[in-house]
Order: structure tokens, then sequence, then C-alpha cells
């Protein structure tokens, strides 16, 4: 008795430990992205001239240096639009940076991110094991060693719908403060708070409200940096062009299908597992927060077909986390398969 009492905890320690250890190696071998030079590009404007910024970051990396994009101060002030209104993340860099270099902060937080994500998957599921194996996968280490927003934004989003059935002011207030991690997050709280209104969990009223509120922060962050535009960001990002400032805030039909027949193609491989993952999930469990999570990375898709799925791991999360629910559930409720029904397939 005392070593199943003493077995558990051994378990959940081992698997924060092996979190900790999976984080410390993604550090250690961080990703020399290009995006982080503009994240560092940022934090310095807010102290620096433009110039002294340019040519820190211009001579930082390889990668910066073979940049034809990033040739000269002007450039630089171009690109930051598209990345300035992540302005949780960014102060989070600034803060961080007052301890570690910019760049090591940058990494710092994506293996938190990480490591956070990994806890409450762990808390979630109480699955020690199987929580280790989710966040071991590949999407996930590719998260934690990018120099981006994502594994930040995965950590609150999936921690906000947690919460959401055991404090759901809590989890709301964490998919609004999302927003200033990846404005883009706005298309995950209209689907909570639509899912809530049609649960008759929130008032209809409340969740217009809500639903406004959402709208209002990402249309205030993006006049606030300055941005482009959906049209500009999905030319420059699918279709082509070097500098923003010069690039129309037009798509005719056919460069949009064209841009998302490219990101299906180059997504379909990536997906395939974590799509096989939901349906089971759906199917022994009928958790509408599935439906949530795919009706917001749908939308997201259709209006940023990237194949990059380091946009997607948080619906990778909720996926497994549904799924790994469902294996307890049923070891919990005994088998499901019989000797009867063993013996009527055939086996």
């Amino acid at each position: 008795m005392i070593f199943f009492r003493v077995r558990r905890p051994a378990q959940f320690a081992a698997a924060v430990l092996f979190l900790l250890a999976l984080a410390f190696a993604c550090y250690r071998h961080a990703t020399p992205n290009f995006d982080r030079i503009i994240y560092e590009a940022l934090v310095r404007g807010e102290t620096q001239p433009i110039d002294d910024v340019y040519n820190i970051v211009k001579h930082e990396s390889p990668r910066a240096e073979a940049s034809t994009i990033l040739d000269g101060p002007q450039h630089l002030q171009e690109l930051e639009p598209l990345y300035a209104m992540r302005r949780v993340y960014i102060a989070a860099i600034a803060v961080t940076s007052r301890v570690l270099p910019i760049q090591d902060a940058i990494t710092f937080l994506s293996v938190a991110g990480l490591f956070g994500l990994g806890i409450v998957i762990l808390c979630w599921t109480k699955r020690p094991l199987l929580t280790c194996l989710v966040v071991s996968s590949y999407p996930f280490i590719t998260m934690g060693r990018f120099g981006t927003p994502d594994a930040l934004s995965s950590l609150f989003v999936v921690a906000g719908l947690w919460l959401l059935e055991r404090n759901r002011a809590v989890g709301l207030a964490l998919l609004f403060v999302s927003l200033g991690i990846r404005t883009d997050n706005v298309l995950l709280l209209l689907a909570v708070v639509s899912w809530l209104a049609w649960e008759r969990q929130l008032s209809k009223s409340v969740a217009a409200l809500l639903a406004i509120a959402g709208v209002s922060v990402v249309i205030a962050l993006n006049h606030w940096a300055g941005n482009y535009g959906w049209a500009v960001l999905f030319r420059f990002s699918f279709i082509g062009g070097r500098y923003p400032a010069q690039i129309s805030h037009s798509i005719s039909v056919a460069e949009y299908l064209g841009a998302l027949v490219r990101g299906a193609a180059g997504i379909v491989g990536a997906v395939a597992v974590w799509l096989v993952i939901g349906i089971l999930a759906w199917r022994n469990s009928r958790n509408p927060l599935l439906l949530v999570t795919a009706v917001a990375v749908s939308a997201h898709f259709l209006l940023y077909p990237s194949p990059e799925d380091r946009y997607l791991v948080w619906a990778y999360a909720i996926a497994a986390t549904m799924l790994i629910q469902t294996v307890g559930k049923n070891r919990s409720d005994g088998c499901p398969v019989t000797a009867k029904g063993l013996s009527s397939t055939g086996a």
C-alpha cells in the first residue's frame, strides 16, 4: 500500500523533471529564425534610435546578414508593424531582457511557454507518461525552440480553455490576455463565447459584449502598431513583395485560392495524425471543446493558410488532452471490449 501511495507522486515529479529537461534542451538548441530579429528590434527601439538598432540586429546573425528585406533602417521600420501589435509578448521580452540578453530572453519565453503548457496538460489529464509523450512530439519541440510568441500564446490559450469549467472568469481573462500575445487568438475567443452562449452558460448580451470587447482590443492593438491590414500581410506572406509599405492592399480571388491550395498541400502531412487524434477524441467523448477548436483552427487557416503548423500546436494539445481523458475514463469504467466483443470481431 505504501508503494502505491508513493508511486503516483513520484510519477508526477518525474514528469515535471522531464518537462524541465526538455525545456532546457530547447533553450540550449534554439532556432535562429528571422522573427526573433524583429522582436529584438522592437524592444531596442523603445530606448534606442532606429539607426543604432539596425546596426545591432543586422550584424547579429548570419540570417540577418543575408536578408535582402532587412537592408536598411527604413525597411526595418516598415517590417515592425507586422509584429508590433503583440504588446504583451514584447513587454514580456523587455522585462525578461533585464536579466538575460534579448535573444536569450526571447528563447526563455518560448521554453517557459512550452514547460507551462506541459504542466497544464499534466494537471488536466493527470497522466504523466502520456503528457510527456505529447509534449516531446516534434511540433511542440519545434515551437519551443523558435523565437516566436506561439509557445507563450499556446500556454495562455490552453490554460484558459482548461479553466473555463473551473473558473470561467479566469479562463476568459486568460483568453483576453492572449490577444496581446497573438491577436489572431480573437478567432478562438469568438468561438468560445459563441459556444458558451449556445450552451446558455453566458447570456447572449454578455457574450455579445465579450465578443465586441475582444474585437475592439484587436482593432486597437493593430491601430496602435500601424498594422497594414490583412491583405498586405497575406500578400507579403504568401504571394510576394519585399517591402510591406509598398505592397498592394488588394488580393484577387485567384491569388487567394492559389495561396490556400499551396498552404493546404504543405500542411496536410503535418496535421494528418493530429486530425486522427481529434476524430478519435470526438468519437469517444463528444466534447464540444473539440468543435470550438476545429472552428477556430479552420477560420485561422482560411485567413492565413500557412504551411507552418506551429500556429496549431495549441489545437494539437487540446485534441491530445481530450483523447487522453477518454482513455482514463475507459480505464476507470472498465474495459469496454468484452470476450463476446472480441469474438464478434473474429479475434
